[in-house]
């Protein structure tokens, strides 16, 4: 498994324009091909991150384009530009959602 975690910085008074943003876009992420599951978790005032799972590395990186133009459409509700981190599972422990 393959995962890539993106630190983003949001304006909280758009957040429910964000939030729309994000479910509108549902149909669109979930149909990336190798993706297993994504997830935004909000971890502080106008802070989150974005958790992405994918078959494995060659999988992100044929969908990799598609993340970037969701990330450049997304940029309207960021208050700085996504900070991402990327790698292979090492070790695992309990069961991923």
């Amino acid at each position: 498994m393959y995962y890539r975690m993106t630190r983003l910085g949001f304006d909280e008074s758009d957040f429910e324009d964000f939030l729309s943003f994000m479910e509108g876009s549902a149909e669109r992420i979930e149909g990336l091909a190798g993706l297993r599951f994504a997830e935004l978790a909000k971890t502080g005032e106008g802070e989150g991150m974005i958790i992405a799972a994918y078959e494995d590395e060659d999988g992100y990186g044929a969908v990799s384009g598609d993340v970037q133009a969701l990330l450049e459409e997304m940029s309207r509700f960021l208050t700085s530009t996504p900070h991402g981190h990327e790698g292979t599972v090492v070790v695992s422990f309990g069961e991923a959602p």
